[in-house]
């Protein structure tokens, strides 16, 4: 199906054409509005199935098309596309691996196939994921820092998928940038922040330790402009960069901000991580037993959420792109949380309780 118009004729221009994957998602969506700010014409590639409204209300392009497809079946998608931006992906802590690894892996080379037959190609930004450093303790890791394999199937085909990257980097001159983010949060999030609010919701919520343990997160805003960077910023192609709101934050701490918003009593209970790495492994091992569709409440990629201290820095980023995050992760909760009382009002307390504010 060659690509549609979204909503109302845009002008034919000599901007730079970008293709976007993952352009429902949160990540993708705010690349594009930023992209459509810029000036820049955009393509989305997306599925049958998707819900493209929001998409369709901007105006841009709408590409149909699966990642499974193969490299000639996707031509006619990056034809004049100069550069693109790989955001979609399998998102999943109990996902099947080989599901997985036709989305994260094969989708990732069959685009960046179809990229290069399209001819005019500039820039492939990949966005990947802090979970290819693997499950344990991390402080202060920069990009030196090796891969880590641990079982988790997100975190193989991640692995593979950057594999791949380097690959067609290498030996078919590929000119990528690989942008790792650890938990992305913003308006129109579908993973992080709602996982919490039902937490919260349902009285599920337990500290896993003291909940002092740092870690590190960037905002939607933050990240995409570290996409738009490495997609302008001239010799970074091969580099693998991390971003970050470029400060620390505590489990706690968060959660104050988010209670404090939401009007959600702050949790008071708590569970020791000893007991929390027993449980993993059984749980897990029962839910895969008993085939369930749904991942066991306690398992190792939340027990990591949870309990793991993950921090990183971020100077090759601010060396290399000139990338400065604008909003501090405290000020992007807020915002974010705003955006959840207007738009999810279901994730909201059921006692219509006002959100809490800081006193001065």
């Amino acid at each position: 199906m060659a690509p549609q118009r979204g909503g109302p004729a845009m002008a034919e221009t000599t901007a730079p054409l970008a293709l976007v994957t993952g352009a429902t998602g949160m990540i993708g969506s705010h690349l594009v509005r930023r992209l459509l700010d810029e000036g820049w014409r955009v393509r989305a590639l997306v599925r049958a199935a998707s819900d493209t409204a929001l998409l369709r209300s901007w105006g841009l392009e709408l590409a149909q098309g699966d990642l499974a497809d193969p490299p000639a079946a996707l031509a006619d998608r990056f034809r004049g596309v100069q550069y693109v931006f790989h955001c979609a992906a399998m998102v999943s802590d109990w996902a099947p691996l080989a599901e997985m690894m036709r989305v994260n892996v094969a989708g990732t080379r069959n685009l960046a196939e179809a990229a290069l037959g399209g001819g005019s190609l500039k820039r492939f930004v990949y966005l990947s994921s802090m979970v290819v450093l693997g499950m344990q303790p991390q402080r202060d890791l920069d990009e030196t820092a090796p891969m880590v394999h641990t079982g988790d199937n997100y975190n193989l085909t991640k692995i593979r998928a950057e594999e791949t990257v380097q690959q067609f980097v290498r030996e078919k001159d590929l000119p990528a940038v690989i942008l790792r983010p650890p938990y992305v949060y913003g308006p129109r999030d579908r993973q992080f922040l709602p996982r919490v609010l039902g937490s919260l919701q349902k009285g599920e919520f337990r500290f896993v330790g003291s909940g002092l343990q740092p870690f590190s997160l960037v905002y939607a805003g933050n990240l995409v402009e570290a996409l738009y960077l490495a997609a302008v910023r001239p010799n970074v192609v091969g580099e693998v960069l991390l971003v970050t709101d470029g400060r620390v934050i505590t489990r706690r701490r968060m959660m104050e901000i988010i209670c404090e918003e939401t009007g959600y009593p702050m949790p008071a209970r708590h569970v020791p991580p000893w007991l929390v790495r027993a449980v993993c492994p059984v749980m897990e091992g029962l839910a895969w037993l008993s085939r369930s569709p749904e991942p066991p409440l306690v398992n190792r990629f939340r027990l990591k959420f949870m309990a793991t201290p993950l921090t990183y820095r971020i100077e090759k980023a601010r060396r290399l792109l000139g990338y400065e995050p604008q909003v501090d992760t405290e000020a992007g909760l807020r915002r974010t949380l705003a955006w959840f009382r207007e738009n999810r009002p279901e994730l909201m307390p059921n006692t219509g309780a006002a959100p809490l504010r800081p006193q001065d």
